[in-house]
């Protein structure tokens, strides 16, 4: 079916006006070998596939048929594209009185990792001018073209499994008028969406919804369908939520009961070891209070979903690891098109790569190749951290220093997409301060890549007696001592002290004498011979005095 039709269909069933009642509906899901889009002699249905109204989830039988409930206020019949497959006629369907709906399917190549993009806030306008009406308060300094232009080239030539838009589409439905409104998301869909290759998927944001109930998500609907639903790719369950709700022309963000009843359905419908990956526009910290988002995470905690990936923030940070692990990425527009991002990153937008329930992921910046830093993501640092940055291309080698200081070699390792330099971070000699971190891909291309990050260090000027006498803080914890005195050499082992007490030191990776001045990181183990178990040769330095 075309947009057009979808359209048609749509205006029919009353999308922004009155809902529709489904009686019966129901339909095949098949396997169509010659991309006619009809189920021909010879065609095979597909079994056990889901489909949903956004209310009911049901599975095909062996026949690739399926029917649904009647059910009031279903916009659309939409299919949760099986593993291995791959719509030929798009995978949802607006609501027509009796209509019955198929849903035809090619077959494509599952081999290798999961890889997809995440584009996260366009928020799209053509001109400044434009611009204005959505913000008032913000003046497009950087026309949108060129960076979406250059999306389009780079998606692309990356040729990812599928891309997703997480929200914020375009600048903003709220104060524009509707006809304004019309017209970008019109801009988006076909001067932007459509010349993307990969299959792409969207998600609705705040600036996406008109402020009108008698509108409300019609506009983003006529573009891009349901604004929660599901799909498989790769052995993965990916999952979209729509955490917007209009209390009159309020915007709340919390999913409806109907969305968490159906999230329930769905979520059944998936084996306890298929990874899940969840999308969604705002953060779980930005959620409303609600019975519905409360209940909403105990049911992504307890289905154990691998991310929820999100944006809003225009910001590329971590917000949890734990029940479950939550990235917000940061924006397409950078600060509303006035510049970069808020934390300092370019125009771009961010790759995954998923292999075997592992999931790493790079921001990359649109027509660059800078290096991203993952890691240490606070500004000030004590005793020691841990740096983790990538670069786009191949690097089989990467070094880093602080300020004007010796180079030292760090680990990387390629998934075939981008490098990424891995290791731990000693800063126990360095004065405390202001004091720049530079790191340096050895590009395959012969062409190095420099990045640079400036961080505070802290010093805590805790002696080792203060360590000894709190085991109840520092106990089977990294910690520092920043100048310690060579008492004695056996070998590797030592006996240092900082003046008032002395500790056995096993396994020193430097050659020291005795009255040679060394810093140390380690794990603190107050019942062992040697307390303080340095575990990296970074962790151990040889002081010039």
């Amino acid at each position: 079916m075309s947009r057009l039709a979808i359209v048609v269909a749509l205006v029919m069933a009353g999308v922004g006006g009155a809902v529709l009642s489904v009686a019966g509906a129901g339909g095949v899901v098949f396997l169509d070998k010659n991309h006619n889009g009809t189920l021909d002699t010879g065609e095979t249905g597909v079994a056990s596939a889901v489909v949903s109204d956004g209310i009911s989830v049901v599975r095909t039988d062996g026949a690739g048929r399926f029917s649904l409930p009647q059910n009031e206020g279903s916009r659309f019949v939409f299919l949760s594209t099986p593993n291995g497959m791959k719509p030929t006629d798009g995978w949802y369907r607006g609501v027509v009185q009796g209509a019955s709906y198929s849903f035809p399917l090619g077959t494509r190549d599952e081999s290798g990792p999961l890889v997809f993009a995440q584009l996260s806030d366009i928020h799209y306008a053509p001109d400044a001018e434009s611009f204005s009406l959505a913000f008032a308060d913000r003046e497009m300094a950087f026309l949108p073209d060129g960076t979406l232009d250059g999306l389009v080239s780079e998606l692309n030539a990356l040729t990812p499994d599928f891309v997703i838009l997480t929200g914020d589409i375009i600048a903003n439905a709220k104060g524009p008028s509707l006809d304004e409104v019309k017209s970008w998301f019109a801009a988006m869909d076909a001067g932007f969406v459509s010349r993307l290759t990969a299959p792409v998927y969207e998600v609705m944001g705040n600036h996406d919804e008109v402020r009108d109930p008698a509108v409300d998500k019609a506009v983003y609907e006529e573009h891009f369908g349901p604004t929660y639903y599901s799909f498989n790719v790769k052995g993965t369950h990916c999952v979209v939520l729509d955490p917007h709700q209009l209390a009159d022309t309020k915007q709340i963000y919390s999913v409806s009961p109907a969305q968490l009843e159906w999230l329930r359905q769905d979520l059944a419908t998936v084996d306890a070891d298929v990874p899940i990956l969840v999308f969604c526009h705002e953060p779980t910290t930005d959620w409303a209070s609600t019975a519905e988002n409360a209940a909403l995470w105990d049911l992504l905690a307890d289905a154990r979903i691998t991310a929820l990936l999100n944006g809003h923030w225009h910001t590329n940070f971590v917000l949890r690891e734990e029940p479950f692990y939550e990235l917000t990425s940061g924006a397409v527009c950078g600060s509303w098109w006035e510049g970069p991002n808020p934390d300092g990153t370019g125009f771009g937008y961010r790759v995954y790569d998923m292999w075997r329930g592992r999931l790493e992921s790079t921001w990359r910046t649109v027509g660059a190749n800078v290096v991203f830093f993952e890691s240490p993501a606070t500004a000030a640092l004590t005793w020691a951290d841990r740096l983790v940055a990538s670069a786009w291309g191949d690097a089989p080698s990467a070094t880093y220093r602080w300020d004007d200081g010796d180079s030292v070699a760090v680990r990387v390792s390629s998934n075939g997409l981008w490098s990424t330099a891995a290791g731990n971070l000693n800063v126990t000699a360095l004065a405390p301060g202001y004091h720049m971190l530079s790191l340096t891909f050895a590009m395959n291309s012969g062409r190095p890549i420099v990045g640079q990050q400036a961080f505070y260090i802290l010093a805590p000027g805790l002696s080792i007696a203060d360590i000894i006498a709190h085991p109840e803080v520092f106990q089977g914890k990294m910690v520092g001592v920043s100048d310690l005195t060579v008492r004695a050499a056996m070998g590797t082992d030592l006996s240092a002290a900082d003046g008032a007490t002395t500790i056995i030191i096993g396994k020193f990776p430097l050659t020291v004498a005795k009255g040679d001045h060394i810093a140390l990181v380690g794990m603190y183990r107050p019942t062992s011979a040697d307390p303080i178990k340095s575990f990296d040769p970074i962790f151990s330095v040889k002081l010039e005095k």
